[in-house]
């Protein structure tokens, strides 16, 4: 079967392999000049603990895996820590659970796809229709046409796929009321360890060390806001007025660092949910069909364990529509599940008062072990 995905990040890098690997005629678009970098460290959690052995890179993984101590520090505009935050085992309490570098796992994933997937960088969908056959017509952006069995749009939470088969973006995007914005890499501020957390009412800013560099992390509540995701120059200036007057600590350089990173990041916090994830000859794959949110910590998790649930649905099920009905009735209890604890951790990164922020301090205090 000729499979065209979207997306080269997590979930469609996972998707090719496991696709190549069941014997299908894979190729990866991707709109970025080559593997999209940057971005904070993410999780490989749970059941994708077991896709990663089963790609054959979970030693890679655990080997490659961010070496920080797991604390939040919450101080005051002096720097002096309140409290102290040591997540133990979360929700998932799942003792495998690793932290790794987003482009080390990007670069592992690469590496794990077979030789003959075909990889167009600086490429685009433009226009999908129903081919004479039955598949699917793809227009490229340098008006050629690729006509394959089955599209996968694995190309993040603003995905193109999903706006040129299923509607437009908002009708899906369930915003929960935060925003945030990311420096990977800080050059005047940094931690050694660990993270240090400031916030006044309804801002956060963040410093996380990830053993050998420090990000910087803004978020701020807010109702949706109407922007466009890739006008960087107007998202620049909504970071810099949500944290105009941010003093204390080192949250100017902090909101500098961000403002001006040439890998500069900035979106809602907000989950995709959708009836279904699966069209005409068309399937969602991670943040496309059902982003989690940024602090549901379960996004890597749900691209790399859809991306081989959409594979095995192929294999088993006795055609396409049959394949692509098994793979959303797979995935839905899963999906449920991370979006479900999506928002756990808003007021206590978030509080919307100064008062709430000294709650929070107390309880933690209370909570430490003498």
């Amino acid at each position: 079967m000729d499979v065209l995905i979207s997306g080269a990040s997590i979930a469609g890098l996972t998707t090719a392999h496991w696709l190549a690997r069941h014997g299908h005629h894979v190729t990866v678009v991707e709109r970025s000049d080559g593997l999209r970098s940057g971005g904070v460290s993410i999780d490989v959690r749970e059941e994708a603990v077991e896709v990663a052995r089963a790609m054959g890179i979970w030693e890679d993984v655990r080997r490659l895996r961010v070496p920080h101590d797991d604390v939040y520090r919450f101080v005051d505009e002096s720097g002096a820590t309140q409290a102290e935050l040591r997540p133990a085992a979360d929700v998932y309490d799942n003792t495998e659970d690793v932290e790794i570098s987003r482009d080390v796992l990007a670069d592992l994933l690469r590496a794990a796809v077979p030789d003959d997937v075909d990889f167009r960088f600086d490429t685009w969908i433009t226009a999908i229709t129903t081919a004479p056959d039955g598949g699917r017509a793809v227009t490229l952006d340098d008006g050629s046409v690729l006509v394959v069995d089955l599209v996968v749009g694995a190309d993040g939470m603003h995905s193109a796929v999903r706006e040129l088969v299923f509607g437009p973006e908002r009708q899906f995007v369930h915003h929960l009321g935060l925003y945030v914005s990311i420096a990977k890499r800080c050059r005047s501020v940094g931690v050694a360890t660990g993270s240090e957390v400031l916030n006044t009412p309804g801002r956060m800013v963040m410093l996380r060390s990830d053993g050998t560099s420090t990000s910087a992390l803004l978020g701020f509540r807010s109702e949706w806001l109407e922007h466009d995701f890739r006008d960087v120059a107007a998202q620049r200036e909504i970071v810099r007025r949500a944290f105009a007057g941010m003093e204390g600590w080192v949250a100017p350089e902090a909101v500098a660092e961000v403002v001006g990173a040439e890998d500069f990041y900035f979106d809602s916090v907000s989950q995709i949910r959708m009836p279904s994830w699966t069209g005409e000859r068309t399937a969602l794959v991670g943040d496309a069909g059902y982003c989690a949110s940024f602090f549901s910590g379960m996004g890597t998790t749900l691209a790399m364990v859809g991306a081989r649930a959409l594979a095995e649905a192929l294999e088993e099920a006795p055609g396409v529509p049959a394949a692509l009905r098994a793979y959303d009735q797979r995935m839905r209890p899963i999906v449920e599940r991370a979006q479900a604890i999506a928002d756990q951790g808003a007021a206590l990164l978030f509080p919307t008062t100064r008062e709430a922020i000294e709650e929070r301090n107390a309880a933690l205090r209370a909570a430490a072990p003498a």
